[in-house]
Formats: C-alpha cells, structure tokens, sequence
C-alpha cells in the first residue's frame, strides 16, 4: 500500500509564498485609503452664488476631509506597524495568515466606519462606537500577530534581535490594552448614565490619558531593557 506524502516547499518557494503574503497585505491598505477618498467630491455651487455663502456650501466637504485625514493617519500608522512586524519574518503558517486576515479586515472596515463618523452630528454615539471599534480591532490584530510570532511561534522569525522584538511585542500590547480599557470605559459610562452628557464627555479622555500612561510606562520598561542588555554586553 502506497502512502502520499505531502512534501515542504522548498525554500525558495516559502519566500516567494511569504512576499506574496506581504504584497496582499500591502494592496489591501493601500485600496482602503484610497476607498476614503474616492467618495469626498466638490459640493455643487449654482450659478450667481455670493461669495459669502461658500463657506456653508463647504462646510460639508471640511468635515468629510477632516475625517479622511484622521483616517489615513490611522491607516498609514497601522501599515507602518504591520511593516515593522514583516521585517522580522523568515516564514509564515496557516496561523499567521489567519490572524493576518483578522488585521485586514478591520483594516477594510476604516471606510465604512469614516463614513460612519460623519453622521455624528445627527447621532453622536454609534458612530464613535463603531469608530472606535474599528480601531481596537486594528490594534488587537497587530498584538495578536506580535503574540504569535515573537511569543508563541519563534521560529518563523528571522533569528537574534531579542530586545527588538521583546520591546515591538510590548508596545502592541500596551496599546491594545489602553485603547481596549478606554473603549470598554466609555461604553460602560454611557450605557450607566445615558442621560448625564458630562460623565460621558470625561470618558472619552480615558484612551489618551491611558494612551499616555502607557506610552511613558513602555518608555521605562525599554530603559530597563536596554540597561540590562548593556550590563550583560559589559560583563
């Protein structure tokens, strides 16, 4: 009886796999911020309109950039992210791409949440919600991978670079707990007091005040890193 045996790629074939897996990823943010733009068109001014009504004509427009603005530099930092993770991969599994497919996803969602939020003038905390849902998932998707490569499955990345790696997987993880904690902190505010508008306005300052905890906690933790990379490089 004859048994099949399913055989490795050969390594030349696992990188050709692992660049495409990359280029994916790289199309799907590049479409998304172009999708963010390709709806904003110059409002309609009718003929003989008085040059004091342009501002109102505008306003509309003002908003729907701002929000693209807002958008991109979120979608330009997360590529930025995701590229510092593919730096340090050599290879890649079915567990890799199934939490790089989760990351996209949120990713593909920014235009529909951008649109979302222009609609908070009418209804205020949907569109927050789900903009701010939008983004926890993005950050979770970059902890997760960060989890799966640097802790879980070693192996498939690129080997030595210890106190990169340790400091980028730490940094994934304080900011998906900032913006989790921050957004489970304003939901539980307003669905407690959904008719007292200044607890509800205060929630929102828990993610950048957590953010900035963080950021400052993450500092001394890279400090103490590096101290103790120096002082085992000197003994």
């Amino acid at each position: 009886m004859s048994m099949s045996v399913i055989k490795e790629p050969k390594p030349f074939h696992r990188e050709f796999e692992l660049e495409r897996l990359i280029l994916f990823s790289d199309a799907v943010f590049a479409i998304a911020i172009t999708l963010l733009i390709i709806e904003i068109k110059l409002p309609h001014i009718p003929e003989n309109t008085p040059t004091s009504d342009y501002p109102a004509l505008f306003k509309p427009l003002m908003n729907e950039f701002f929000a693209f603005m807002v958008s991109f530099i979120f979608i330009g930092n997360f590529w930025a992210r995701h590229l510092q993770l593919c730096r340090f991969l050599q290879n890649y599994n079915e567990g890799l791409i199934r939490r790089n497919l989760f990351l996209l996803f949120f990713i593909v969602c920014f235009p529909f949440s951008t649109s979302a939020l222009l609609q908070m003038s009418v209804h205020f905390m949907l569109p927050l919600f789900i903009y701010l849902c939008n983004i926890t998932g993005c950050l979770a998707g970059l902890f997760w991978i960060s989890y799966y490569i640097f802790q879980k499955n070693p192996a498939i990345t690129i080997p030595g670079h210890h106190t990169e790696k340790e400091l980028l997987y730490q940094r994934f993880k304080y900011n998906f707990l900032s913006m989790a904690t921050g957004f489970t902190c304003i939901a539980l505010v307003y669905f407690k007091f959904p008719e007292n508008l200044m607890y509800q306005r205060l929630s929102y300052f828990s993610v950048p005040a957590l953010m900035l905890f963080n950021y400052f906690r993450l500092r001394i933790k890279k400090r103490n890193t590096l101290r103790l990379v120096h002082k085992g490089d000197n003994s």
